[in-house]
Formats: structure tokens, C-alpha cells, sequence
């Protein structure tokens, strides 16, 4: 995953498709938020940046935010929504080890038939769930072969949801810090989300199986497994959600574009006085943002951390049918 711009993109008929910088966010419920920060600053190496009412830990290439919400964690038993870090093979045995040092439950690492990678599922306290993904070969373990993927190893998804990290015992295993390589969104139609990614946004399909589609925005990679039977954000919540940043011109014209395509919008707005951005939502459910840091000039409605009283009405985004090119 290369977490950088891209060239801007046109359509058939030579119009400029406004351009994605990158996926540099991912904003996630916590119900502790002690519990939360050990975790993701202790334990997997990132750097507190902000602690206040949202607290954000940035890793290498992309941040983590945490805000307050009882549920909206991936469900125990499901696979999606997960997240999954770049792992080097010689860090891949001391990164279990370290979280196992910590309690935090994990399972034997797996792959693909034919594939030469290593994985491994892994969850936060509030159960948000994540991926240990090393791309090279041999790193030290014998891997399963998943049973989705041409073998018999069931990954045993419950067994990784814990509330409280341990205080480990003599000296974990050290890591650096890591990075984001891709995630993975539940989809109730893969062909609408391949569509939704590659029309609107100017995407690149770099995965497309049955039950697995990969599309490349802004440098990213994002994933879409299928699992409609839920798992997307809820309809009342704002948590999870993922940040796609953009430039400052770029912003209205994404906004107008996403509601050409029949998809609703938030209005535009601010948490800082100095950023601007928008909620929307993709054809399954899932919660996004388009967000620029500085440079806007554009109006702005004013958050309550930005002094104001606009409270984007998330549940007002949710949609049953959109200008589908494909239908």
C-alpha cells in the first residue's frame, strides 16, 4: 500500500473526476478509553497525538481516532469490518508475542492456497478487530490454510474478544511501529461496491473475486468482503468511520459529485475553524468522510468543538438505491 496523491483522473468524455489524496483515517468506537490508549500506544507502538474528547494515534502512515460509543466494534463472530497492518516477516512472531504478553488473545497465523502471505486476526479491547498481514514468506511459523481458501483452519473469531489488557510479565518482544496496508468493509453487493469505489471516486480494481474486491483510492487500498448480512455502521452512530483526505478545491466538487450518483451528504463542516469536511455513506451502509486539513474558504458550519451547535445527522445518510451506472 502506498499512502500517496494520485494523478487526477478523467471520465470518458475528458471531464476531470475531482482527486483523492489518500485513506490517512480511521475512526473507531472505544468503550475505555485508558484500556484504548495502552493499547495502541504500548502495545502496538503508535504516538498519542491528541487526548482529549477524540483521541487519535498516529502509526506511520495513516491515524487511528477513538471516540466514545458503546458498540459498533466488529460483532465477535464476523470477519468484517477489519483493519490490517503492514508486518514485516522478521517482526510478525515477536508482534504475536508481544500481544500475547499483554493477554491479548490470538490465533495461528494462516494464508491462502498459493499465496505466499501470512495473517493473522487480532482485536482491541473495545473489539474493534485488526489484521497482522506480512506479504513476504517465510516468517518462522507454520501457517494454516484458511478454509476459505482452499483448506480446513476455521479462524476461531470469538475467541479473540477480550475487555481488559494484562500487565505482561517480564520483557515483551520490541516492535516498530507499523503501518496500514489495507482493510476490509463489509459489502452486501460486491459488484455495487466495486462500481460505488471505481465510478464516483476514479478507483483502480487491484482484487476481484467472488467474495473478495479490492479497489485502489487516493493510493489505498480498500477492501470489500462479502457479508450482507450486516456489519456496516450503524444507522444512528458515528463510529466506525474512514477518512479519504482531499484538497481544498477538491471537496464541494466530491460532495456534488457523490449527490449526482443519488448519494446523500452532510453539509460541509468544521471541528476546528481551520479543517472542512463531509459524512456520506456507501451503497452497503458503511460511514465515510471526505476531509480537507486547511485551505478551504469555502462556508463551513461550525461543530460544537469548533464552537458552533451542527451535529451531522448521520442516520439522515443512509440510503436504499443510488444512480447505479451498473443497474
Amino acid at each position: 500500500m502506498t499512502n500517496a496523491s494520485v494523478d487526477s483522473k478523467e471520465q470518458k468524455d475528458g471531464t476531470r473526476i475531482p482527486t483523492v489524496k489518500a485513506m490517512n483515517l480511521i475512526s473507531l468506537p472505544t468503550r475505555d478509553f485508558a484500556q484504548s490508549k495502552r493499547f495502541f500506544t504500548e502495545v502496538l507502538g503508535g504516538e498519542l497525538q491528541e487526548d482529549g474528547p477524540t483521541v487519535k494515534i498516529q502509526f506511520t502512515n495513516f491515524a487511528i481516532a477513538l471516540g466514545a460509543q458503546d458498540g459498533g466494534a466488529t460483532a465477535p463472530h464476523r470477519e468484517h469490518p477489519h483493519y490490517a497492518f503492514t508486518v514485516p516477516a522478521e517482526m510478525f512472531v515477536p508482534l504475536k508475542r508481544r500481544m500475547e504478553a499483554f493477554g491479548v488473545p490470538t490465533h495461528e497465523p494462516w494464508t491462502r492456497s498459493g499465496s505466499t502471505c501470512a495473517l493473522m486476526y487480532f482485536r482491541d479491547p473495545s473489539g474493534n478487530q485488526f489484521e497482522m498481514y506480512c506479504p513476504e514468506g517465510d516468517n518462522g511459523v507454520k501457517l494454516r490454510i484458511g478454509h476459505r481458501a482452499g483448506g480446513d483452519y476455521v479462524i476461531p473469531f470469538p475467541t479473540l474478544v477480550y475487555r481488559e489488557l494484562k500487565e505482561p510479565t517480564g520483557e515483551p518482544p520490541k516492535v516498530d511501529r507499523l503501518g496500514y496496508n489495507h482493510m476490509t468493509l463489509p459489502s452486501k453487493d460486491l459488484e455495487q461496491s466495486k462500481r460505488f469505489l471505481t465510478e464516483v471516486f476514479g478507483g483502480e480494481v487491484a482484487i476481484d473475486n467472488p467474495s473478495h474486491v479490492t479497489v485502489v483510492v487516493g493510493g489505498s487500498e480498500i477492501g470489500n468482503g462479502k457479508q450482507p448480512e450486516g456489519g456496516w455502521t450503524a444507522p444512528d452512530a458515528e463510529y466506525p468511520h474512514y477518512t479519504l483526505s482531499v484538497g481544498p478545491e477538491d471537496l464541494v466538487p466530491l460532495k456534488k459529485r457523490l449527490e449526482s450518483y443519488g448519494v446523500p451528504t452532510s453539509d460541509v463542516f468544521t471541528r476546528n475553524g481551520k479543517d472542512a469536511a463531509i459524512y456520506y455513506r456507501d451503497p452497503a451502509g458503511n460511514l465515510w468522510e471526505l476531509s480537507c486539513e486547511r485551505g478551504y474558504t469555502g462556508s463551513a458550519r461550525r461543530t460544537p468543538s469548533a464552537g458552533g451547535d451542527y451535529v451531522p445527522d448521520v442516520k439522515s445518510l443512509c440510503y436504499d438505491h443510488w444512480n447505479d451506472p451498473g443497474r
